[in-house]
């Protein structure tokens, strides 16, 4: 590719020096009006062309019948035209040599076939001249540093940009354009954001990988309805890692409902939430559930530095206030700090000494003065405290909230000053009353929450990002050795349990037998207690079908059962392969655990282990890696778990074997992991678990392949 077609790169897309706007008017109804008056509006600085074959001019700038009637050809085009009306203006600008064009235009991919195949014909009329397309079905870009507006929200109608260190990614522009909103009514801005719709061509890791890159962008943020490559986005989540820039994600599809919206929205295939749950703890993306949770924490990494340590110091203007706050924080297994010896001494100047003790500290218990005159020595006093972390300022209605809040400031100010820069997380609690309180905070630089609850979001996502903090494990290597290609299809309990066993899970013993007689000899070389098991593909649920007989005592036992088993099924299931009877130890433990694996179709194998047994479905107590896991992270996944206290010894019961059912879920990790491509599901439930030193047994498995 010469350099005439070679593909602009997206940070080439922040700086253009000229700009197309297809469909240009000055009707603000319109997105081609508001696109076009936002340009101007915001300053930039290049050449502006409007294409509009009616007018002369548009808000005095000359006008243009059609791309090729420019100048020169303009770097990039936006386009705000009916979709029929895409493609021949996609062909015309890279015909006219543009390097970039944003389709704002919707009812392509997100619209059924039709209108992928015609998305699909633009990406290749666009790519045979190396122009590079954003959308369709986004609202563009926003890029406060280069005071460079191609996004036609009328949230954007503002004075001024407000210039951050935050980058953010979107597949929702009407999303993107709220958060942007609500950002900067709150003093936080941004040095990119992208509404990237459809991803026709540049899709989400293109961008992630330019923020990555980006020295204006800290913290980078993203909303995300569906990944298209699993392994690309694993990649640059990792070099995000390496650069120590954090990634913020909150991700649509949680449910199934919130899938299948999703997948209508921009037509992307939202995938199993767990799978990419697993996926950013791997690389340490900090997954949240709230839009604006996750704007307010990158906010505050961007203003603070981040804490190393989760104890929260509680500052407020009510007791009641204060009192909910402390449950809030507890609701969330969040921990509330008791202070340094210092500190106390500190407040003790504004406070009797219980007071100066309690957390919260209540501003209105002050010996004198009240919260407008203890307010900054108060601050400085926990912000400089070592016993905490954070502080937390939830303020409600006081006489002057205004000066209140200057105090504030100016505590934080001394405090970071002497060298601490703790987070100051300020709740403004009240409705106007509160709104020259907002605007105080914003002229001293600190931004401000609405609601507590966002602040304490934010609180988690330190922990999240604490938890996922320091060296990665070692995941050591793989404990067995196989062939995909001598598996094929469902591999029965007793298949399965072989494979298994070549991995050192450990699995009861047992002999598939053809009839009773069979059954009978094969018990005699096993140890009794016995169980019995039906091996057909026709019949699931064994027990349901009367396929299982437990406890059987002695060889001849085992003979009778597989006789009349063998009698039932017929006459309950006359059309039912029977392959055989599996005959196997039996066995006993403490607690049913579930062990499985699956091939996520975007990030490989991912590990499962949880409650099990019939319990399975019913707790859903299940934690999920990307696999392999080591043993220690297999333990990790355990002690997560709802169950975990079971594990561990529960009101006086024995603690049951943690260590050998984390090595038994590292093996069948392995296992998903070795197994290659062709891998499609393995369930080892239940998992029987046994006291500290007495191990854990699989005593069912299903193993499927998907053949090639």
């Amino acid at each position: 590719m010469n350099d005439m077609t070679r593909p602009a790169r997206i940070a080439e897309m922040l700086e253009p020096k000229s700009v197309a706007v297809i469909g240009a008017s000055e009707d603000l109804t319109k997105f081609g009006g508001r696109l076009f008056k936002l340009l101007v509006h915001h300053g930039f600085e290049g050449q502006i062309y409007p294409i509009n074959r009616k007018r002369e001019s548009l808000l005095g700038i000359a006008c243009h019948t059609d791309i090729g009637a420019t100048p020169t050809p303009p770097d990039m085009a936006v386009m705000a035209v009916p979709r029929d009306h895409v493609k021949a203006a996609v062909r015309e600008c890279a015909e006219a040599g543009t390097k970039a064009a944003i389709i704002i235009t919707a009812k392509f991919s997100d619209a059924g076939e039709e209108g992928a195949a015609l998305e699909a014909e633009i990406v290749e009329e666009a790519r045979k001249f190396g122009m590079r397309l954003i959308g369709p079905n986004c609202l563009g870009l926003i890029s406060p540093v280069n005071k460079l507006v191609l996004c036609a929200s009328p949230a954007l109608f503002v004075d001024k940009l407000l210039v951050g260190r935050i980058g953010m990614v979107s597949q929702s522009g009407a999303l993107m354009a709220t958060i942007f909103d609500r950002a900067q009514t709150r003093g936080v801005g941004f040095s990119h954001c992208f509404s990237i719709g459809n991803q026709a061509d540049l899709d989400l890791c293109d961008f992630l990988d330019f923020l990555v890159d980006d020295p204006a962008t800290d913290v980078i943020c993203t909303y995300i309805e569906g990944v298209k490559d699993g392994r690309r986005f694993l990649e640059v989540a990792e070099r995000a890692r390496a650069a120590g820039k954090p990634v913020l994600a909150v991700k649509a599809g949680r449910t199934d409902f919130g899938a299948a919206a999703a997948f209508s929205h921009t037509a992307s295939l939202a995938g199993s939430y767990e799978a990419f749950a697993a996926a950013c703890r791997e690389t340490g993306v900090v997954l949240m559930d709230d839009p604006d949770a996750m704007i307010m924490l990158a906010a505050a990494l961007t203003r603070f530095d981040q804490p190393k340590r989760l104890e929260t110091a509680i500052l407020t203007t009510s007791g009641g206030g204060g009192a909910i706050t402390a449950d809030r924080l507890t609701d969330w297994n969040l921990p509330l700090a008791s202070y340094a010896p210092e500190t106390v001494a500190a407040l003790e100047q504004y406070y009797y000494p219980d007071n100066a003790k309690a957390n919260p500290i209540d501003m209105g218990a002050a010996i004198t003065g009240g919260s407008m005159l203890v307010g900054e020595g108060s601050a400085q006093a926990l912000l400089q405290d070592t016993a905490s972390g954070i502080v937390l300022c939830p303020l409600t209605t006081a006489p002057d909230m205004r000066l209140l809040c200057e105090c504030i400031a100016k505590g934080l100010a001394s405090a970071e000053a002497g060298g601490a820069r703790k987070p100051c997380l300020v709740v403004l609690q009240p409705g106007q009353a509160a709104n020259k309180a907002r605007a105080e905070l914003l002229k001293h630089g600190l931004f401000y929450f609405d609601s507590l609850d966002e602040a304490i979001r934010v609180i988690d996502g330190y922990r999240t990002m604490q938890a996922m903090a320091g060296t990665r494990a070692d995941k050591g290597g793989s404990p067995g050795k196989t062939s995909a290609e001598a598996l094929s299809g469902a591999l029965d309990e007793a298949r399965a349990k072989a494979v298994l066993a070549d991995y050192g899970v450990p699995v009861n013993r047992g002999v598939v037998a053809p009839d009773a007689a069979a059954a009978g000899k094969a018990a005699a070389g096993l140890k009794a207690p016995f169980v019995v098991k039906v091996v057909s593909p026709d019949i699931v649920h064994k027990s349901d079908a009367g396929g299982v007989a437990l406890n059987l005592g002695d060889a001849q036992a085992v003979e009778a059962a597989v006789a009349a088993m063998a009698a039932r099924l017929a006459a309950g299931h006359p059309k039912a392969v029977i392959e055989g009877y599996l005959v196997q130890e039996m066995v006993s433990g403490e607690l049913e655990m579930f062990v499985g694996a699956r091939r996520d179709p975007l990030f490989g194998p991912v590990v499962m282990v949880g409650a099990g047994g019939v319990l399975v479905e019913l707790l859903k107590d299940v934690a999920v890696r990307l696999a392999p896991v080591s043993p220690a992270e297999a333990r990790e996944m355990l002690l997560g778990l709802r169950v975990a206290p079971l594990l561990k010894g529960f009101r006086g019961s024995a603690p049951l074997d943690l260590g050998a059912l984390a090595d038994a879920v590292s093996r069948v990790s392995w296992l998903a992991h070795d197994l290659g491509d062709r891998f499609g599901e393995l369930d080892v439930n239940p998992v029987l678990v046994g006291k500290a030193g007495q191990g854990c047994t699989g005593v069912d498995a299903r193993l499927l392949m998907n053949d090639k």
